[in-house]
C-alpha cells in the first residue's frame, strides 16, 4: 500500500492548518488508493515520525514525504534527512521517497508568478 505524507513546519495556529488539510483533502481525491496524511516538524502534531508509524500501522509500505517548504533552508537540507534515516532504522521493510520542496517544482513557480500578476476580482 502507498503513502503520501505532506511535510510541513507547523503551527500553533489552527487557522494555519487549514491550506494543509486542504491539500491532502484534494490529494486523496485524486488519489484515492494512496493514504494521505500531513506531518509537522514542530508546534503542531502529528510529527513526521507519528505520521508515518500511523501509515505503516495500517500496512503502508512505500511512503512519499513532500516537503512542503517553499524555500529549501536547514529544514529541507539537514533535518529532513535525519529524520528520514531514524524513520529507515525504525521501518526497515518500508519504503521511503523523498520528493524535492514544493517551492522547487516549475508548476508552482510559474502558478506562484500568475497569481501575482492577475488583475484583482
Amino acid at each position: 500500500m502507498q503513502a503520501i505524507v505532506l511535510f510541513a513546519h507547523g503551527s500553533r495556529d489552527p487557522l494555519w492548518h487549514r491550506p494543509m488539510q486542504a491539500v491532502a483533502e484534494r490529494v486523496a481525491a485524486l488519489q484515492p488508493d494512496v493514504a494521505v496524511a500531513c506531518a509537522y516538524l514542530e508546534l503542531s502534531t502529528p510529527s513526521l515520525s507519528d505520521a508515518v508509524a500511523d501509515l505503516v500501522r495500517q500496512g503502508c509500505t512505500q511512503v512519499r514525504v513532500v516537503p512542503m517548504f517553499l524555500g529549501v533552508g536547514k529544514h529541507v537540507r539537514e533535518d529532513l534527512p535525519v529524520m528520514l534515516q531514524a524513520l529507515r532504522d525504525a521501518h526497515p521493510d518500508v519504503s521511503l521517497e523523498p520528493l524535492p520542496a514544493v517551492g522547487e517544482h516549475p508548476d508552482l513557480l510559474n502558478l506562484l508568478a500568475q497569481i501575482a500578476i492577475a488583475k484583482p476580482s
